[in-house]
């Protein structure tokens, strides 16, 4: 299902490439002179704005009008695959025998049993610590993100406080943070997965299914905080309330990141990109590596003699498979369960912010093509036979896909109206420009500040040049507005920009659902094919077993027949002495039955 995703991926690609010599906002980034305010307080200088003339082009291979046609398009791929994989589930299940398994059927956990000879409750109140420790955890993996995110307002300022004056720092910022993210996402997931592990344990839960369940639940909770919430911060927070300069809203004495004045979106592909591919290729390399050492160290072991058989066992050395089988690492179901949480967390990146990231799909493609080889290589070589377990589905993991696509469809209408130049330029061609195109865009999305009007000590100390105004990326009347009240305020066209933006969002999710509710309604959950399949199967099953009562039947009642046939008898009537006498009571009448056949 990837393969269609990667090609209309390339496809957006392509178009943007071929439109960047037609696109306004990078030309006229990179040709006209314009005097940006400082990025900090005090110590940062002026900047002129062609400095972010590469930031800009590059930006343009995310933010044009394929972007919209993809981000519809992948809302359609994610219900159709997800459509598609319940039919090819049903497939699965009816031909593994499945189809009428039932949980109730499973047997309850070793540990189920164990603990709960000794447990004097029942297990809500546990279920419910579980859960809020769980939560705790993700708000924990919040302040994580907020850490970051100080940390990226003070070395812009510390950054710009040495007087470099090269843009680097454009990339530096996103890159040095993205990398952090993903370091503190890794150490954060080695410490929750064995909580995860002891909560569940906790919950005593009845069955496998069930405890694999909750353990998928809370991890994938976490874990969903963990990796996508720096993302959502670049997405819908990071320069949305920096406020102006006379009046900036700081954090802990910090001002707020704000976006380059082509946009956010090209950090947060940055963001996107290093987190997705970057936890890819780690736990690739950790699923080759880890299993080959544990085999080099099982084998180790054993040649070396350090692991022994007990005394009292006897000792038997052969060289045949079962012992060469014996070396490698055994298959724990958690294994398994990595498995799952990998492909549900990349199926985040590809849907999710897929509006941000169309490439996204081919990496994952590559990804995938590669991980099955390595699997099979991994399952095969470096691990025992697994012992198998009866399952209905894929459990917990399908509701998960479900409603990350719901979630889906939610973030990248807010990225496409609050992120992306889309809806501005579209009020702007329609009711600013006069011949209605976006000439003069760029000029329309930044805001004039006299530098007069800075407040102490926020002006720049030792500025290059002198400059009498500067311009920053907002939609706010300028300092010689005829009404004085009305100087740096929101203007009239801000809240029609506003209005286009929530109006645009509510189309676009009523759209999109009404789509996803045909498909889903349009492909049936199993197919027409498999149905009459089943329905054959079922036929010819009682059939079957109707033929089988038949002749049994028959067969009873032919036996009854021959049994009556061959059997006569006579009444004898005696009395109490044993005299036989025909008038006697019914009590005492014998009946003698005998073979009146040939044998008789």
């Amino acid at each position: 299902m990837l393969i269609p995703a990667a090609l209309v991926g390339l496809f957006c690609l392509i178009y943007s490439a071929a439109t960047l010599d037609s696109d306004t906002i990078s030309r006229d980034i990179c040709t006209k002179n314009i005097t940006m305010c400082p990025r900090c307080d005090k110590y940062c200088d002026y900047w002129n704005l062609n400095e972010s003339c590469m930031y800009s082009k590059i930006q343009h291979f995310i933010d044009n009008p394929a972007t919209i046609f993809f981000a519809v398009f992948m809302s359609f791929w994610s219900t159709l695959y997800l459509e598609l994989w319940k039919r090819y589930s049903a497939e699965i299940t009816h031909r593994w025998g499945l189809t009428g398994f039932d949980l109730q059927a499973e047997p309850p956990r070793p540990e189920y049993l164990l603990r709960l000879a000794n447990a004097k409750k029942k297990n809500s109140p546990s279920i419910i610590l579980s859960f809020t420790l769980a939560f705790f955890w993700t708000l924990i993996a919040l302040a994580v993100v907020l850490g970051v995110v100080v940390y990226r307002m003070s070395y812009m300022t510390s950054d710009l406080f040495y007087k470099d004056k090269t843009s680097y720092r454009i990339y530096v910022v996103p890159v040095t943070a993205a990398l952090m993210n993903l370091v503190f996402i890794f150490v954060l997931n080695s410490i929750y997965d064995r909580l995860a592990g002891w909560l569940t344990e906790m919950e005593l839960q009845r069955t496998q299914t069930e405890f694999d369940d909750s353990l998928a639940l809370k991890i994938y909770m976490f874990q969903f905080v963990n990796y996508y919430s720096s993302i959502f911060y670049v997405a819908f927070f990071k320069g949305k309330f920096v406020g102006y300069p006379s009046k900036y809203n700081k954090i802990f004495g910090y001002r707020q990141e704000e976006c380059n004045p082509g946009g956010c979106l090209m950090e947060l592909t940055i963001q996107l990109a290093i987190i997705m591919v970057g936890n890819q290729a780690v736990n690739t390399i950790l699923e080759m590596v880890v299993p080959l050492l544990m085999k080099m160290y099982q084998t180790f072991k054993i040649t070396t003699g350090l692991e022994k058989a007990d005394a009292e066992e006897d000792t038997l050395i052969t060289c045949n498979q079962w012992t060469e089988d014996y070396k490698l690492s055994h298959f724990e179901s958690h294994s398994l369960f990595s498995e799952y949480l990998e492909m549900v967390l990349q199926y985040g990146f590809v849907t999710i912010f897929v509006t941000a990231f169309p490439l996204a799909p081919l990496f994952a493609l590559i990804n995938n093509v590669l991980e099955m080889r390595l699997d099979a290589k991994k399952f095969i070589k470096y691990y025992r036979r697994p012992v198998p377990q009866r399952v209905k589905n894929i459990g917990v993991w399908y509701p998960i896909l479900a409603i990350v696509g719901r979630i889906a469809v939610v973030s990248n209408a807010f990225i496409i109206a609050f992120s992306s130049h889309f809806i501005p330029k579209l009020v702007y061609m329609l009711k600013v420009s006069e011949d209605h195109t976006d000439e003069g865009f760029l000029e329309f999305t930044l805001a004039t500040f006299n530098t007069s009007d800075f407040p102490s000590r926020t002006a720049p100390v030792m500025p290059s040049f002198n400059a009498s105004t500067c311009r920053y990326p907002e939609y706010r009347n300028p300092p010689n507005v005829a009404d004085p009240a009305l100087k740096y305020k929101r203007p009239l066209i801000y809240w029609h920009i506003l209005a286009a933006r929530l109006a645009f969002i509510v189309v676009y999710q009523n759209l999109v659902a009404f789509v996803m509710t045909v498909v889903e309604w349009t492909i049936p959950d199993v197919s027409r094919k498999l149905n009459d399949r089943i329905k054959r199967e079922a036929y010819r099953t009682n059939e079957t077993i109707i033929k089988y009562e038949t002749e049994r039947a028959r067969e009873k009642h032919s036996q009854a027949r021959k049994r009556d046939s061959l059997i006569s008898g006579i009444t004898i009537y005696h009395d109490a002495n044993g005299d036989i006498s025909e008038d006697q009571p019914r009590s005492n009448r014998s009946t003698i039955y005998y073979d009146s056949g040939d044998n008789g």
